[in-house]
Protein backbone atom coordinates (compact mmCIF):
# COMPACT_ATOMS: atom_id res chain seq x y z
CA UNK A 1 0.00 0.00 0.00
CA UNK A 2 1.49 3.31 -1.07
CA UNK A 3 1.38 5.76 1.81
CA UNK A 4 -0.88 8.53 0.58
CA UNK A 5 -2.00 9.19 4.15
CA UNK A 6 1.24 10.72 5.43
CA UNK A 7 -0.20 14.21 5.86
CA UNK A 8 -3.15 12.70 7.72
CA UNK A 9 -0.81 10.72 9.99
CA UNK A 10 1.12 13.88 10.78
CA UNK A 11 -2.13 15.60 11.78
CA UNK A 12 -2.94 12.69 14.10
CA UNK A 13 0.52 12.80 15.66
CA UNK A 14 0.27 16.55 16.18
CA UNK A 15 -3.08 16.18 17.97
CA UNK A 16 -1.90 13.41 20.29
CA UNK A 17 1.46 15.06 20.97
CA UNK A 18 -0.32 18.28 21.95
CA UNK A 19 -2.56 16.30 24.29
CA UNK A 20 0.54 14.70 25.82
CA UNK A 21 1.98 18.17 26.45
CA UNK A 22 -1.18 19.20 28.25
CA UNK A 23 -1.22 16.01 30.31
CA UNK A 24 2.37 16.54 31.43
CA UNK A 25 1.74 20.16 32.46
CA UNK A 26 -0.20 19.14 35.58
CA UNK A 27 0.35 17.19 38.76
CA UNK A 28 -2.39 14.74 39.69
CA UNK A 29 -3.59 13.13 42.92
CA UNK A 30 -2.24 9.64 43.52
CA UNK A 31 -5.60 8.01 44.21
CA UNK A 32 -6.22 4.63 42.65
CA UNK A 33 -8.91 5.89 40.27
CA UNK A 34 -6.62 8.58 38.84
CA UNK A 35 -3.63 6.28 38.59
CA UNK A 36 -5.56 3.60 36.70
CA UNK A 37 -7.06 6.06 34.23
CA UNK A 38 -3.62 7.58 33.65
CA UNK A 39 -2.35 4.08 32.91
CA UNK A 40 -5.09 3.52 30.35
CA UNK A 41 -4.25 6.84 28.70
CA UNK A 42 -0.57 6.02 28.50
CA UNK A 43 -1.31 2.59 27.03
CA UNK A 44 -3.64 3.97 24.35
CA UNK A 45 -1.03 6.56 23.36
CA UNK A 46 1.64 3.86 23.01
CA UNK A 47 -0.66 1.65 20.92
CA UNK A 48 -1.55 4.66 18.77
CA UNK A 49 2.09 5.46 18.13
CA UNK A 50 2.74 1.79 17.36
CA UNK A 51 -0.13 1.69 14.86
CA UNK A 52 1.29 4.58 12.87
CA UNK A 53 4.79 3.09 13.01
CA UNK A 54 3.54 -0.26 11.75
CA UNK A 55 1.48 1.25 8.94
CA UNK A 56 4.44 3.33 7.77
CA UNK A 57 6.45 0.11 7.60
CA UNK A 58 3.71 -1.72 5.67
CA UNK A 59 2.72 -3.95 8.63
CA UNK A 60 -0.93 -3.00 8.23
CA UNK A 61 -2.53 -6.15 9.63
CA UNK A 62 -0.57 -5.86 12.86
CA UNK A 63 -1.51 -2.19 13.10
CA UNK A 64 -5.21 -2.96 12.65
CA UNK A 65 -5.00 -5.65 15.35
CA UNK A 66 -4.13 -2.94 17.90
CA UNK A 67 -7.31 -0.97 17.26
CA UNK A 68 -9.44 -3.18 19.53
CA UNK A 69 -7.16 -2.59 22.49
CA UNK A 70 -7.34 1.19 22.03
CA UNK A 71 -11.11 1.02 21.72
CA UNK A 72 -11.52 -1.19 24.80
CA UNK A 73 -9.09 0.89 26.84
CA UNK A 74 -11.15 3.99 26.10
CA UNK A 75 -14.28 2.31 27.45
CA UNK A 76 -12.55 0.90 30.51
CA UNK A 77 -10.78 4.17 31.22
CA UNK A 78 -13.95 6.25 30.90
CA UNK A 79 -15.85 3.80 33.11
CA UNK A 80 -13.18 3.88 35.82
CA UNK A 81 -12.89 7.65 35.46
CA UNK A 82 -16.50 8.49 36.23
CA UNK A 83 -18.71 5.41 36.68
CA UNK A 84 -17.01 2.72 38.77
CA UNK A 85 -17.48 2.52 42.52
CA UNK A 86 -14.48 2.45 44.84
CA UNK A 87 -15.20 -1.23 45.48
CA UNK A 88 -15.18 -2.01 41.75
CA UNK A 89 -11.91 -0.14 41.30
CA UNK A 90 -10.29 -2.01 44.19
CA UNK A 91 -11.48 -5.32 42.73
CA UNK A 92 -9.89 -4.45 39.39
CA UNK A 93 -6.63 -3.49 41.09
CA UNK A 94 -6.48 -6.62 43.25
CA UNK A 95 -7.98 -9.28 40.97
CA UNK A 96 -7.56 -7.77 37.47
CA UNK A 97 -11.28 -8.25 36.96
CA UNK A 98 -14.01 -5.88 35.78
CA UNK A 99 -17.57 -7.14 36.26
CA UNK A 100 -19.54 -5.13 33.70
CA UNK A 101 -19.40 -6.26 30.09
CA UNK A 102 -18.30 -3.75 27.51
CA UNK A 103 -21.94 -3.21 26.54
CA UNK A 104 -22.85 -2.55 30.17
CA UNK A 105 -19.93 -0.14 30.52
CA UNK A 106 -21.12 1.65 27.38
CA UNK A 107 -24.56 2.13 28.91
CA UNK A 108 -23.08 3.46 32.15
CA UNK A 109 -20.80 5.82 30.23
CA UNK A 110 -23.70 7.15 28.18
CA UNK A 111 -25.58 7.92 31.39
CA UNK A 112 -22.66 9.40 33.33
CA UNK A 113 -21.37 11.55 30.49
CA UNK A 114 -24.84 12.38 29.10
CA UNK A 115 -23.85 10.96 25.74
CA UNK A 116 -27.37 10.11 24.57
CA UNK A 117 -26.58 6.51 23.56
CA UNK A 118 -23.47 7.36 21.54
CA UNK A 119 -21.16 4.85 23.24
CA UNK A 120 -23.67 2.00 23.14
CA UNK A 121 -24.21 2.59 19.44
CA UNK A 122 -20.47 2.85 18.75
CA UNK A 123 -19.81 -0.42 20.55
CA UNK A 124 -22.55 -2.17 18.61
CA UNK A 125 -21.26 -0.93 15.25
CA UNK A 126 -17.51 -1.25 15.74
CA UNK A 127 -16.96 -4.25 18.01
CA UNK A 128 -17.48 -7.07 15.46
CA UNK A 129 -15.04 -5.44 13.03
CA UNK A 130 -12.43 -4.83 15.73
CA UNK A 131 -12.68 -8.41 16.96
CA UNK A 132 -12.21 -9.71 13.42
CA UNK A 133 -9.01 -7.71 12.98
CA UNK A 134 -7.61 -8.70 16.38
CA UNK A 135 -8.65 -12.37 16.43
CA UNK A 136 -7.64 -13.27 12.86
CA UNK A 137 -11.18 -13.18 11.53
CA UNK A 138 -12.21 -12.90 7.92
CA UNK A 139 -11.85 -9.12 7.75
CA UNK A 140 -8.19 -9.60 8.59
CA UNK A 141 -7.57 -12.78 6.57
CA UNK A 142 -9.41 -11.50 3.52
CA UNK A 143 -6.96 -8.59 3.28
CA UNK A 144 -3.95 -10.92 3.11
CA UNK A 145 -4.60 -11.52 -0.60
CA UNK A 146 -4.41 -9.43 -3.74
CA UNK A 147 -6.31 -11.43 -6.30
CA UNK A 148 -4.82 -14.92 -6.11
CA UNK A 149 -1.55 -13.72 -4.62
CA UNK A 150 -0.68 -13.92 -0.93
CA UNK A 151 -0.04 -10.19 -0.80
CA UNK A 152 -1.71 -7.74 1.63
CA UNK A 153 -4.46 -5.59 0.13
CA UNK A 154 -5.37 -3.05 2.80
CA UNK A 155 -6.59 0.18 1.27
CA UNK A 156 -5.47 3.70 2.10
CA UNK A 157 -9.09 4.57 2.91
CA UNK A 158 -9.27 1.76 5.47
CA UNK A 159 -6.05 2.98 7.08
CA UNK A 160 -7.41 6.53 7.07
CA UNK A 161 -10.64 5.46 8.77
CA UNK A 162 -9.17 3.21 11.44
CA UNK A 163 -6.43 5.67 12.43
CA UNK A 164 -8.98 8.48 12.58
CA UNK A 165 -11.22 6.39 14.85
CA UNK A 166 -8.45 5.25 17.17
CA UNK A 167 -7.05 8.77 17.50
CA UNK A 168 -10.50 9.96 18.52
CA UNK A 169 -10.66 7.16 21.11
CA UNK A 170 -7.37 8.30 22.63
CA UNK A 171 -8.43 11.95 22.76
CA UNK A 172 -11.92 11.16 24.03
CA UNK A 173 -10.42 9.37 27.01
CA UNK A 174 -8.02 12.25 27.63
CA UNK A 175 -10.89 14.71 27.40
CA UNK A 176 -12.84 12.75 30.03
CA UNK A 177 -9.79 12.67 32.29
CA UNK A 178 -9.35 16.44 32.06
CA UNK A 179 -13.00 16.81 32.99
CA UNK A 180 -12.64 14.62 36.07
CA UNK A 181 -9.46 16.45 37.08
CA UNK A 182 -11.15 19.86 36.71
CA UNK A 183 -9.02 21.22 33.88
CA UNK A 184 -11.72 22.82 31.70
CA UNK A 185 -9.34 24.72 29.44
CA UNK A 186 -7.49 21.54 28.51
CA UNK A 187 -10.81 19.76 28.05
CA UNK A 188 -11.91 22.38 25.54
CA UNK A 189 -8.58 22.30 23.71
CA UNK A 190 -8.82 18.52 23.47
CA UNK A 191 -12.25 18.91 21.89
CA UNK A 192 -10.69 21.21 19.30
CA UNK A 193 -7.93 18.66 18.67
CA UNK A 194 -10.59 16.05 17.86
CA UNK A 195 -11.81 18.38 15.12
CA UNK A 196 -8.34 18.97 13.68
CA UNK A 197 -8.08 15.83 11.51
CA UNK A 198 -10.17 13.46 9.45
CA UNK A 199 -13.70 14.20 8.21
CA UNK A 200 -14.27 16.84 10.91
CA UNK A 201 -11.31 18.89 9.67
CA UNK A 202 -12.40 18.45 6.07
CA UNK A 203 -15.90 19.68 6.97
CA UNK A 204 -14.47 22.69 8.78
CA UNK A 205 -12.32 23.59 5.76
CA UNK A 206 -15.34 23.30 3.49
CA UNK A 207 -17.29 25.75 5.66
CA UNK A 208 -14.50 28.30 5.78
Amino acid sequence: MANGNEKHFQQLEHAVNRAKEMLSSHQYPDGLRTVIVAGFIDLTIEHHEAMLLLIRHAKIGSAFALARSIFESMYRGMWINFCASEKEIERFEKKDEIDPTLAQMAGAIDTAYRADGFFKDLKKRAWPMLNSYTHSGMLQLGRRFTGHKLQPAYSEQEAFEITTATTTCVLTLIRAFFGAQNHPNDLRETEKLIESYGPAAEANRAVT
